[in-house]
């Protein structure tokens, strides 16, 4: 009930329990034919072995119930793959290898999987986002800090703001991906002592039939790389719970410059009728706050004992899953909220005139301060704005009827000081920039 909200039915299917069966079993076929290859095992067998692991159907019951008495899913499956597997492949199905070879291999054709679904989602929202900061590249609005209204930008500035974030992140999770879904193939403590001198060979022509690079050593107990494929998925999901979460601002009623898609049942109240709440804005932050903790979980499973982990390692199965699922999910919600964003261009212009007009004071000091000097012209437009806010006319009124302001700047100074397209410093080339750096990264 619950999951719709929260993550994607394709990234379900990505790590469901089927995918990683069916990876396990990739794992398993591909070692028998590299054992083959380099003559550890007889190619009949390995021919065996390949054709069981293609027919071969779970009991995904039967293997979760093994699973508890067993410790991990690799022996129960295993044990029903070579009962399931024909003469003279029977003897020689996981020749060499250890369970968490093959789940940790498993995992790793799993992430990749997993990581190119966040990709393509990935790739959809900066398209949306650079198209929204083209298409409001001169739509002026009030930019706020600390909450508070503070200098006029662009709709498009802000998006390319958002732009700028996630660009960075796909590139970091790529990166974070590409070094962390690789080979595991070590045997028992890492050594493959039970191949002999054909242990390298083996090593490499796995990693060629599964299409994974092969690390120099077994990463058994060595979990930095999964590590940090967590936290740069955290990372990604913090990063559009910003962008949901600023979204959620615009929509305040107060405020009202810029919406989530409107749908009918979407965002309403169950007992307040006029309510148009946020749908997506939420469900991406609480993702972002479980990814907190699960990328801390990662953290904390790094110190594993010795060539083998009591727990951290059996931590990650389920840990890095979820910030997958939550990732997926989010950008799900943020790419749709993007493309259908509702924007007020008209709130937005009149909002710049919130308190008075004072959000252009910053820029009447400005025009002052070359004749005046900085700080005689801060404390001048200070006292005006200080008029303004406890109930006089507004900040530009005053400037008109201020004899110094008059004398420095004359009427048609002061109009151009308080137009909010005139204060945008370097807003419309930071957005080319940042589209036009999209445009060359996409593919």
């Amino acid at each position: 009930m619950l999951s719709s909200l929260f993550t994607t039915r394709a990234m379900r299917e990505v790590l469901g329990d089927e995918s990683r069966i069916d990876a396990m079993l990739a794992f398993e076929a591909a070692l028998a034919r590299a054992e083959a290859d380099a003559g550890v095992i007889p190619p009949d067998a390995a021919e065996a072995i390949e054709a069981a692991c293609r027919s071969f159907t779970a009991d995904t019951r039967a293997l979760a119930a093994a699973t508890r008495t067993a410790g991990n899913p690799a022996i129960p499956l295993v044990k029903a793959l070579t009962a399931h597997c024909a003469e003279p492949g029977r003897g020689w199905v996981h020749w060499g290898a250890t369970s968490q070879d093959v789940i940790d291999t498993a995992t790793s054709l799993v992430g990749r999987r997993a990581v190119a679904l966040l990709d393509s989602e990935l790739i959809r929202l900066c398209d949306g986002l650079a198209a929204l900061a083209l298409a409001h590249r001169d739509t002026v609005m009030p930019g706020r800090t600390l909450l508070q209204p503070a200098l006029p930008i662009t709709l498009g500035f802000k998006a390319a703001q958002w732009l700028d974030m996630t660009m960075r992140c796909r590139e970091r999770l790529g990166a974070a991906a590409a070094d962390a879904c690789l080979l595991q193939f070590g045997g028992a403590v890492g050594t493959l002592a039970a191949l002999g001198v054909a242990a390298a060979t083996v090593r490499e022509r796995l990693g060629q039939l599964l299409e994974l690079p092969v690390p120099h050593l077994a990463w058994h107990t060595s979990r930095d790389r999964i590590a940090r494929l967590g936290c740069e998925v955290a990372v990604l999901t913090g990063t559009l719970a910003k962008i949901a979460g600023d979204v959620a601002l615009l929509m305040q009623a107060e405020i009202a410059e810029a919406f989530e898609p409107a749908a009918p049942g979407k965002g309403g109240s169950s007992t307040m009728p006029q309510k148009r709440n946020p749908v997506a804005a939420p469900a991406v932050r609480a993702a972002a706050l479980r990814a907190n903790g699960l990328a801390a979980d990662l953290i904390s499973a790094l110190p594993q004992e010795h060539e083998r982990g009591a727990g951290g390692w059996h931590m990650e199965w389920t840990v890095l899953p979820d910030l997958l699922l939550g990732a997926a999910g989010a950008l799900s919600h943020v790419g749709e909220v993007i493309e259908g964003l509702e924007v007020d261009p008209a709130r937005m212009r009149a909002n710049l005139e919130t308190g008075g007009g004072t959000l252009m004071s910053e820029a009447l000091m400005m025009a002052l301060a070359p004749r005046l000097g900085r700080l005689e012209a801060h404390r001048l437009v200070a006292d005006l704005a200080r008029r303004t806010i406890t109930g006089g006319p507004t900040l530009r009124r005053l400037a008109e009827q201020d004899e110094t302001v008059l004398a420095v700047l004359g009427r048609e100074g002061i109009a151009e000081a308080f137009r909010p397209e005139a204060y945008l410093g370097v807003a419309g080339a930071s957005i080319d920039e940042a589209v036009a750096r999209w445009t060359r990264r996409r593919d």
